[in-house]
């Protein structure tokens, strides 16, 4: 039995690991389990922030003992629309990995488990009875149930389960710039359907900007980022660029998704399993992979694991995106008054940190942020109090 995995990022290395360290057999007359994993680019820094949360790092321990490999960042700066910023000390870190790192590393993994890696493009698959042919650049091969973890723009994931639509979709923008820092920074627009950051990880600064595709244009994405590395003191001379299409699903496109079939399965981003609102796809990714191997171990449906643990919750997120994003809350921007009631609001930066930690989900959110509401405005009138009647000191003659 030969299970072909094309992709070898997060969700394809997860998924090859723990089916050859399930601790009971595939279901059906599998024996002799064969894992390959397909990867073109073996040695790629993939356009990407790299920032795992404390979720994630709870779920799979071993990410943040290859600390040599990681960034752990204990601060977060955001800045709003009309220029409000707040910094938090994170109460648990997000681990900033370079994607090349993170890739080898989780590719090891699945070598290490018994997988085979082949460096490899798989340019087509056809259905021949029980088994699948695959076409590579460098040559031909056959499996009996096939992976799709390839990234959202896979053909292959189109052939398969169809077609994203252009507005399933973020376009992103940035680059790779030399130095470090001890934070991450994350700054919002005015009407603008998503931001710009700078993710430090351990030799560089991971410096970008995703926006809505239908709301955004690539020369807006440009201008805007410029500006944001201005106003940070960061260069683009010399910079590595990067350019990449980041899932982020539709309300319809949630209700109507394919995460498998006969004989083949979709993982990751090839699924289009990110948060909406954030970006968010490692831990999903990570996620994806071990729910589609404990499928095939234990004959559990794939697709109703994935729906009840996260994709009901990530459809939730792209129906409060344009609200998040491009709504108003008491007289401003959703941003700006995050970002004020963060400064200014213990409670509120609580919630804040439990969405960052990933303990409050989306469901339920809104209903906590409305029960908060009277403590942390009680709390922002405190404050400003506290400010008016402090001492001024005395001016100089």
């Amino acid at each position: 039995m030969t299970i072909g995995i094309v992709g070898g990022g997060p969700a394809g290395a997860m998924t090859a690991e723990r089916l050859l360290r399930g601790t009971f057999p595939l279901q059906g007359d599998w024996d002799g389990v064969q894992v390959i994993v397909f990867e073109e680019k073996l040695d790629w820094e993939k356009p990407c922030g790299g920032g795992l949360s404390p979720k994630a790092l709870k779920k799979y321990p071993f990410l943040l003992q290859a600390a040599d490999k990681a960034n752990p960042v204990r601060k977060m700066e955001m800045r709003a629309p009309g220029g409000a910023s707040v910094c938090l000390d994170l109460r648990a870190p997000l681990a900033i990995y370079s994607r090349r790192e993170l890739n080898h590393l989780l590719l090891e993994r699945s070598e290490q488990a018994g997988a085979q890696v082949v460096n490899d493009r798989i340019t087509g698959a056809m259905r021949h009875g029980n088994k699948w042919r695959l076409r590579g650049r460098a040559g031909c091969y056959e499996a009996d149930y096939l992976i799709i973890a390839a990234g959202a723009r896979s053909s292959l994931r189109n052939e398969l389960a169809g077609s994203l639509n252009a507005r399933d979709f973020m376009l992103t923008f940035g680059y790779f710039v030399p130095g470090s820092e001890d934070r991450l920074r994350i700054e919002f627009f005015e009407d603008f359907e998503g931001y710009a950051w700078s993710f430090p990880r351990r030799d560089h600064l991971s410096v970008g900007i995703c926006g809505k595709i239908g709301h955004a244009r690539m020369s807006e994405l440009q201008q805007k980022l410029l500006g944001f590395m201005a106003r940070l003191g960061y260069s683009s001379e010399s910079s590595p660029v990067f350019s990449h299409l980041l899932p982020s699903l539709e309300v319809d496109s949630w209700a109507r998704i394919r995460l498998e079939g006969d004989g083949w399965a979709l993982a990751g981003d090839t699924a289009g399993l990110t948060d909406p609102i954030t970006g968010e796809g490692l831990y999903f990714a990570l996620r994806s992979g071990e729910l589609l191997a404990e499928s095939l171990l234990g004959g559990a449906s794939y697709a109703r694991s994935v729906w009840n643990e996260f994709g009901r919750k990530l459809m939730l997120g792209a129906r409060i995106c344009p609200r998040f994003y491009l709504g108003n809350f008491l007289g401003a921007s959703v941003t700006t008054r995050m970002v004020q009631f963060c400064r200014r609001s213990r409670t509120y930066a609580d919630l804040f940190q439990d969405l960052v930690e990933g303990n409050q989900a989306y469901y339920g959110l809104h209903g906590r942020v409305f029960r908060n509401l009277p403590k942390s405005l009680m709390e922002i009138a405190t404050q400003s109090l506290g400010r008016r009647l402090r001492p001024q000191p005395a001016e100089r003659a």
